[in-house]
């Protein structure tokens, strides 16, 4: 029997990255918790709950509670955490009533749709003394931890880096109702996949000292063929002092679109997805740079070449499952610490910040009351 402390999930919609989250969770033996799903919430009829239930495997599947409404689970489900995975564009809806009913919450990324609804978002948790974290969850890997923790900390200053998460999501056959072409649903390459690209140009400029960062420039093209300008091919330049970043996003390229989703996201790129440079090495991150296992350094500081040349070194970071657990980890700590803490919120609110500026300056524009407060 295991020793480790219990913590319950409730899950405010089955979306295509909750059937990811938690087969990852639940039953991890390498985690510190035993996370178990007790909650859920769908509009859909309890006989079609049931079978994605199945579907995912998820333990003592008949012993879940499913709720017709997601205010009626926030307000009397029995649980620890809730993890939402509603579209972004519903986010601050469902945070604010989550942490209204007392609830600790992990959201998916973007956590809102700008920076001012996050903040809200922030302030209530902070009252109602609670735990809220984005589930950024590439942060929480070890290839990420190790990067932070012992690489950038030896490479010297950041001079510059390149981060870019372009795949193709978007298909020719894909549907205009789908929610990754949908503007009322918050569609886009910058929200969806910029936020992934941005952290890693934080983690590389702020990680070991945070200065500011301004955006510089950002300009966008639109998903070809496609109404509503959902923005596609997007560029966006930072500014420190001593440093600058360039950071790019696509869903529409490069790559073969005919294979499934997940598959899309194990194919093999030419290029690094991240590229840091600094005064005494290169850092490399392949693709998808979502979740990965190797970091890949050149080493040309005078005290780390071999006569005068470059030294290459590759440092295997492996994954237990997928790796959306240790995310999980995390916040389970905290919740059943007993703390309140909004876990990120500097990060979270610069990513959403610096993702506010880029959508001004590059004319990517959404209904008003995505963006209401």
């Amino acid at each position: 029997m295991s020793d480790r402390k219990v913590c319950r999930w409730a899950a405010l919609s089955l979306s295509n990255i909750a059937s990811v989250f938690f087969p990852d969770l639940l039953g991890r033996e390498q985690s510190s918790f035993e996370h178990k799903l007790v909650a859920v919430s769908s509009t859909k009829s309890q006989d079609a709950v049931k079978p994605w239930l199945n579907t995912q495997s998820v333990p003592n599947a008949e012993s879940i509670t499913i709720f017709s409404s997601w205010e009626q689970m926030l307000e009397k489900g029995d649980f620890d955490i809730v993890y939402i995975s509603s579209p972004h564009s519903l986010h601050f809806q469902h945070v604010m009533k989550a942490l209204s009913c007392n609830r600790s919450v992990l959201v998916e990324k973007p956590a809102t749709m700008n920076a001012a609804q996050y903040e809200h978002c922030i302030d209530l948790a902070t009252e109602k003394k609670l735990v809220l974290m984005e589930a950024m969850w590439t942060r929480y890997l070890p290839a990420t931890q190790f990067l932070t923790n012992t690489l950038l900390p030896k490479v010297g200053p950041v001079r510059r880096v390149f981060a870019d998460f372009s795949f193709p999501i978007v298909s020719p056959e894909m549907s205009h109702d789908s929610r990754f072409l949908d503007k009322g649903a918050g569609a886009g390459s910058l929200l969806d996949q910029g936020c992934y690209a941005l952290t890693w140009a934080d983690l590389a400029l702020n990680s070991q000292a945070v200065g500011e960062t301004k955006v510089l420039h950002s300009s966008s093209m639109s998903v070809p063929g496609v109404p509503g300008e959902v923005d596609d091919i997007n560029t966006i330049i930072l500014g420190q002092a001593s440093a600058t970043g360039i950071v790019t996003t696509s869903m529409t390229l490069p790559g073969s679109s005919q294979v499934p989703f997940y598959k899309r996201l194990q194919a093999k790129k030419q290029a690094p997805s991240v590229r840091i440079e600094t005064e005494k090495a290169t850092i490399a991150i392949p693709f998808p740079p979502i979740r990965p296992e190797e970091i890949q350094v050149t080493w040309y500081g005078s005290a780390e070449t071999k006569d005068g040349l470059e030294v290459d070194e590759v440092f295997k970071k492996p994954i237990d499952g997928w790796g959306i657990w240790y995310q999980a980890d995390v916040i389970a700590s905290s919740v059943m610490g007993g703390h309140s803490e909004i876990i990120g919120a500097d990060e979270s609110l610069r990513i959403l910040r610096w993702m506010d500026a880029a959508r001004s300056l590059a004319g990517i524009r959404y209904p008003k009351e995505l963006d209401s407060v």
